[in-house]
């Protein structure tokens, strides 16, 4: 590993001697971001919210932005310690471990599948939700974060847009497009359980040519899930079960209620929650360093990869799985590659081409072993799923107030849906298994062959949004998307945004309010429809509606430097697809509920009194009933008040940044087996200490110090799903109590007080 470290330092100290004059610093560029008044930072500008260029105060959308400033100052690692400090977002689990799919979230009361399907997610333009499961992805320690530019964060429906997926919002990872921006660096962390990361970022400007390669390494031990609050006992040595279920001997019989031969010992306590994560990015952008009137304005090529191997955590109950052994784990990776073309018509007209191929594989080491049934024998999963896709897009500026936006996407998937094995692991290119898992279930033996389904999907979609004035003050955004799959129906979704400039009734400040309505769709996952215990074929795409308001204002005094949003909302969804109880092994299955109405509110503040010091505060309030039930949400913070700040001291060379999450008044889910009604609060603190402008030779090093969960709160994360496991009904004597119903833990201890240090270079 030191040799891997030397080498990276060594390419970026010779990147950084070939580096070219570049060209004038971006207004992006992370150190002009430092001295920027909150007015100015709102008028950044960003793309996620239309496809174009708009300033962050007047895009059509409740829009939040963390620049690489912010992720530096704050230590963000990975999307969720992000989200955590963003109103509205809700989260079963405080860290990245979340069992088979990506981190359990909800957004506003919208969400809580499994995956987070309701939320899509992009990494310059290129969708990275799971091309069969729908998952949203990566949140973990497999996304890079030196090389980001900005993150943009959109509440609310964006199918008008962007298509399925982007059902409660969107996440955007922009990441840096010229070397004035972020700059060659490394960053390198240690911490307990043997935690280790190390990020790089190099680039360079060859004239018109720019070339950027960034990289990350994540690896830990975890800490085993052992000295976390676990007050049931989930967790804990629970005892082996007397009896096997399901056996096969060496003879190849099929055996039940055998004898267990680990009856009378108990089960190591914990569970695994190892991590190894890389990942790799790239790009080439040619963009000539002229106006170009006609003709191409700009090529871009540009590839992503990252593997992810981690131990499955507390995802399932202790007692019916072996969730210490090795072989509880997950292991997916992805890819993808895509070539941009900009077309310069005219002064007017532009044209915007993009084509894309994508990978995703559940790799065949992904799995566990139960307790109770073939105890020494792994269940294990693959699938490999494929997509290629173009999109075209024509932009025309009919004046300076008045632009149209037409385009249209096609694409072709293989979406694969898992392989379920017992036995030896698979070959990943197998689209089947050589090891059946149903097939040994039903005492037909082991080593049985059995065929994956593989559906060959082609999807469409016509778009197009409009933009003007419809007064002085007063824009207005109307879109409109039309998708066709070979999967579910036609659907069409519309989006209409009003922003009314209110500068005149206040003095010294910016001031916008955005009337906001927009619908979407998201359809069924391969997942859902033919998961092994919960799978439905009859589902249908689950639907939203959402009304909202947004209050924007910025000072733009020299003497009071603050920013305040305020939004209103209420969502009306409709055929959701969620988990429901059954009496099936798993105690639940997917079905879709008529409907559900969501609404709330979120205030957040951000006040500068010095170039030295800044705060934040934000809060958010979210309610609603499930008709069908008239009950409240479950999973969700009816209450959420997150706030912290950063002070530069010490002649600007010591950065304190505190934060703080305040989480209240959760829901448990109604079939819960250990919370009735509310799970208790938390109070989380977070502490980064940073030495800036420690100089040596032409390299800036800041060490510094993160302390998470700063006062070694023991708190729970709410059962994920449906939690519907119950471990009192767990007897290890008897024959009926082994595999009590369900299999999700009903809460998820989460991590005491976390230390790490961290070493950023730039070169």
């Amino acid at each position: 590993m030191k040799y891997s470290y030397l080498s990276i330092l060594v390419l970026l100290f010779t990147s950084n001697q070939l580096k070219a004059n570049g060209v004038e610093a971006d207004i992006y560029n992370i150190d002009k971001l430092q001295s920027l008044s909150l007015n100015e930072l709102l008028n950044l500008e960003v793309v996620s919210a239309s496809r174009k260029n708009q300033k962050i105060l007047d895009a059509p959308a409740n829009i939040t932005v963390v620049t690489a400033n912010t992720i530096e100052q704050r230590g963000y690692e990975n999307l969720v310690e992000v989200l955590k400090d963003v109103p509205g977002f809700d989260f079963a689990t405080g860290e990245s471990n979340a069992g088979e799919y990506t981190t359990h979230s909800i957004n506003r009361g919208v969400g809580g599948s499994p995956g987070n399907v309701q939320l899509l997610i992009l990494v310059d333009g290129i969708v990275q939700n799971h091309i069969a499961f729908n998952w949203s992805q990566p949140w973990d320690n497999q996304q890079i974060f030196v090389d980001l530019k900005r993150i943009e964060i959109i509440q609310g429906p964006g199918s008008a847009t962007y298509g399925a997926n982007a059902f409660s919002g969107i996440i955007h990872f922009i990441t840096a497009q010229s070397d004035n921006e972020i700059g060659d660096q490394f960053l390198s962390t240690i911490g307990e359980n043997n935690t280790r990361s190390n990020s790089f970022i190099i680039d360079h400007q060859f004239s018109e040519l720019y070339l950027q390669a960034s990289g990350r390494l994540y690896e830990t031990d975890g800490d085993s899930g052992l000295g976390r609050a676990d007050p049931a006992g989930y967790f804990s040595a629970v005892p082996w079960p007397n009896i096997s279920t399901h056996h096969y001997d060496e003879q190849g019989n099929f055996i039940q209620n055998s004898p267990n031969p680990y009856a009378g010992t108990n089960q190591q306590q914990g569970y695994n929650n190892q991590s190894k994560d890389w990942a790799l990015r790239g790009k080439a952008i040619w963009q000539p360093q002229k106006t170009i009137d006609t003709g191409f304005s700009r090529f871009a090529a540009g590839m992503s990869i990252w593997n992810q191997k981690q131990g499955l955590g507390n995802f399932v109950t202790g007692f019916e799985y072996q969730t210490r052994a090795a072989s509880y784990q997950k292991h997916h990776s992805a890819q993808s590659f895509n070539i941009d073309a900009d077309y310069k018509i005219n002064s007017n007209l532009s044209l915007i081409n993009k084509l894309w191929y994508r990978q995703n594989k559940q790799l065949p080491d992904t799995g566990f072993q139960y307790s109770y049934r073939f105890i020494d024998l792994v269940k294990s999963y693959h699938s490999v799923s494929t997509q290629t896709g173009f999109e075209q897009q024509l932009e025309w500026q009919i004046n300076p107030e008045q632009n149209l936006l037409l385009g249209y996407r096609i694409q072709s998937s293989d979406k694969m849906e898992q392989v379920v094995s017992l036995g030896h692991y698979q070959n990943i290119n197998n689209q089947g298994t050589h090891a059946s898992w149903k097939h040994a279930l039903s005492e037909n033996g082991l080593n049985q062959y059995e065929y994956a389904q593989v559906n060959k999907v082609d999807e469409k979609a016509i778009y197009i949004q409009y933009q003007n004035k419809l007064s002085t003050n007063i824009d207005y955004t109307l879109g409109l998307r039309h998708d066709i799959s070979d999967e579910h129906d036609d659907t069409t979704n519309p989006r209409i945004a009003l922003t009314y400039n209110a500068d005149e009734y206040i003095n010294q400040a910016d001031w916008r309010i955005k009337f906001l309505y927009g619908e979407a769709f998201r359809e069924p996952s391969i997942f859902e429809l033919n998961d092994e215990f919960r799978g439905n074929n009859d589902l249908q795409p689950e639907k939203i509606k959402t009304y909202e308001i947004v209050s924007q204002m910025a000072s733009n005094s020299d003497f009071f430097d603050a920013s305040l949003k305020t939004s209103i909302f209420f969502s009306q969804q409709t055929d959701i697809i969620t988990l429901q109880s059954d009496d099936s092994e798993s105690g639940s299955g997917y079905t879709n509920r008529d409907h559900t109405d969501t609404y709330g509110f979120s205030l957040d503040s951000q006040w500068r009194p010095s170039q030295a010091l800044s705060l934040y505060i934000n809060y958010q309030y979210t309610d609603g009933k499930h008709a069908c039930h008239n009950n409240p949400l479950a999973h969700i913070a009816k209450n959420k008040i997150n706030w912290g700040l950063n002070y530069l001291t010490l002649k600007d060379t010591l950065n304190i940044n505190f934060r703080s999450n305040h989480v209240l008044d959760r829901q448990a889910p109604e079939v819960n087996s250990f919370f009735k009604n509310n799970v208790p609060n938390y109070h989380v603190a977070n502490l980064l200490l940073s030495y800036k402008k420690l100089q040596i030779g032409e390299l800036t090093i800041t060490p510094s110090i993160e302390i998470k969960n700063l006062f070694d709160k023991k708190y729970l994360g709410v059962g994920r799903q449906d939690g519907s496991s119950d471990i009192s009904k767990y007897e290890p004597n008897g024959d009926n109590t082994i595999n009590p119903v369900g299999f999700i833990a009903p809460y998820h201890p989460q991590p005491g007080r976390v230390i790490e240090a961290k070493i950023r270079v730039k070169f």
